[in-house]
């Protein structure tokens, strides 16, 4: 069964309607390599735009080709298959560096296998029975050394590159395909020329192939985003949110109009325990207490870093920040090795973040002062004052 007559398509039409989809999804991955590289200049991702843009300019070969605008030449469709082969150890280092830095070793097996790449391009052209007069003729200049190679690339790609990237099994899916569609050229050229069958499934393949690699990449990108987006807002040792984002959505909620409490939290007693204990512990207290605080207004607030030692969070709700203050205190005492003085204020009034901040803070002093490791309300405390 000829599977092109299935599509009410012919074999060449096929080729043409693959070169014009993977044209359009190539131009898509271009897109994105390129905001990659814009962000972040790292080799790894000029090497994604490098591949990407020979896959455009072979996607163009391929519909000039149908269309007629350039000859069918020897050379021509040797520099095709080249490119074709140069493109396709590219765009897998490319893959493997969107997840790691390019290392010595990787950088000997990439050299290597463009080395080999062109060394069998040259074998082609030298030592073929074709002469080089004839290069520029109207014939088919085929390297089934070269076409083989591809497909041995396959799993050698699969074994060195998918144990390390992020989403393995969308890799190994791509170089199946990518395995089924060199096989078929293989097929296709050299066992059964004649069947025009292999060339319709390679049409179809090189579609999905380019597919599985754009949504690849369309989710390794979004994914870079929302690091990105989740570097700019936390706090690097503590990963609760940076003082900027927290008073940001603090005035979001204060506006809102909902009953706002802030807690502002001090660990007592934080630079003897540095000087003594050394950083690599107080930093581990402050990341304990951090998760304290998060775990305590989670789903009713949420808590940031306002500077060194110094823990904020808001909560909604009448009593809601009196309570979580409560429980963050005992907590602190019950399940680290330090005490903590916190003060709360709490305001349904609309005031803006920085005074209910200020507020809070004043009455956290209150406890530090009055004996450490308990809790102020600034109302009550206003109201003794």
């Amino acid at each position: 069964m000829n599977l092109s007559a299935s599509w009410s398509l012919t074999s060449a039409e096929l080729r043409t309607f693959s070169s014009g989809v993977t044209f359009i999804v190539v131009c898509l991955m271009l897109f994105m390599a390129y905001r990659l590289y814009a962000r972040n200049k790292r080799s790894g991702y000029r090497k994604l735009i490098l591949s990407i843009g020979f896959s455009v300019l072979q996607q163009l070969y391929q519909i000039a080709l149908a269309f007629g605008l350039i000859p069918q030449k020897s050379l021509l469709a040797l520099a095709d298959n080249v490119l074709y082969a140069i493109t396709f150890i590219l765009l897998n280092f490319a893959v493997f560096e969107l997840y790691h830095k390019s290392r010595p070793r990787t950088q000997a097996w990439y050299y290597s296998l463009i080395g080999i790449t062109l060394a069998i391009s040259a074998g082609a052209v030298f030592t073929g029975q074709q002469p080089l007069s004839e290069l520029w003729q109207p014939a088919a200049l085929q390297s089934p050394v070269l076409d083989g190679f591809l497909v041995a690339l396959c799993p050698l790609f699969a074994l060195m590159f998918a144990p390390h990237i992020g989403q393995p099994r969308r890799y190994l899916l791509a170089l199946i395909v990518s395995f089924a569609l060199h096989l078929s050229r293989m097929l296709g050229r050299y066992i059964y020329p004649d069947a025009t069958v292999y060339e319709s499934i390679e049409a179809l393949l090189t579609i999905a192939f380019f597919i599985l690699l754009f949504m690849l990449l369309f989710d390794r990108v979004v994914e870079l985003l929302n690091t990105a987006y989740r570097s700019a807002i936390t706090d690097g040792l503590t990963h609760l949110f940076n003082r900027r984002f927290f008073t940001g959505q603090l005035e979001r909620a204060l506006k809102s109009g909902h009953t706002v409490g802030v807690i502002f939290c001090d660990i007592d007693n934080f630079k003897k325990l540095n000087d003594e204990q050394g950083h690599h512990q107080a930093d581990q207290v402050l990341r304990q207490v951090a998760a304290i605080l998060t775990e305590e207004t989670e789903g009713s607030g949420l808590a940031g870093r306002y500077g060194g030692e110094e823990l904020v969070a808001f909560a909604l709700g009448s009593g809601a920040a009196a309570a979580a203050a409560d429980r963050i205190r005992a907590r602190i005492e019950k399940e680290t090795i330090v005490t903590a003085s916190i003060g709360y204020s709490q305001t349904d009034l609309g005031i803006p973040a920085d005074t209910l901040i200020r507020q809070a803070d004043e009455a956290m002093y209150h406890s530090k002062n009055t004996g450490k490791n308990r809790v102020t309300d600034y109302a009550a405390m206003s109201h003794a004052g």
